[in-house]
């Protein structure tokens, strides 16, 4: 087992493949509900929402234990492209203000992306990817992966 400067090579594996699984059950959600859903991205955390088309916003999942917030174990971070575009994952001042940077349609397709997930002077990165039709794929990247 291979040891990054402050934990395991196994935890970013864990955590990718956890959002994964979230990613594909929002996507089996978003469909299933005919509700579209977000993935909101911060450099330590992420959260899911669901837009409300009464109020025009996207409502935070948070009373849903399943997609609730979930913040990054320390020494993990994130970086996110949406249609091959760099994304700032600055947090917005209002809540109200927040937007998914990923989009879940309720047609079970998805905004294209990848988000990738490293620890700070780790080889080993975690790759996951979203397409259009609504697959996602994880791959590892660098000297452990396998």
């Amino acid at each position: 087992m291979s040891i990054g400067t402050l934990g395991n090579d196994e935890e970013i594996e864990r955590e990718a493949r956890r959002l994964v699984a979230l990613l594909q059950l929002g996507v089996e959600e978003a469909l299933f509900q005919g509700r579209d859903l977000g993935l909101y991205v911060e450099e330590s955390s992420y959260s899911f929402y669901a837009f409300s088309p009464d109020s025009q916003l996207w409502d935070p999942l948070s009373s849903d234990t399943t997609f609730r917030q979930r913040d990054l174990p320390e020494g993990l971070y994130v970086s996110l492209f949406v249609e091959e575009q760099p994304v700032s994952l600055e947090p917005e001042d209002d809540p109200q203000d927040i937007v998914p940077q990923v989009a879940i349609f309720s047609s079970g397709e998805l905004l294209p992306f990848e988000l990738v997930i490293e620890r700070e002077f780790a080889d080993l990165r975690y790759v996951i990817t979203g397409e259009a039709d609504g697959s996602i794929e994880l791959i590892s990247e660098g000297e452990d992966a396998y």
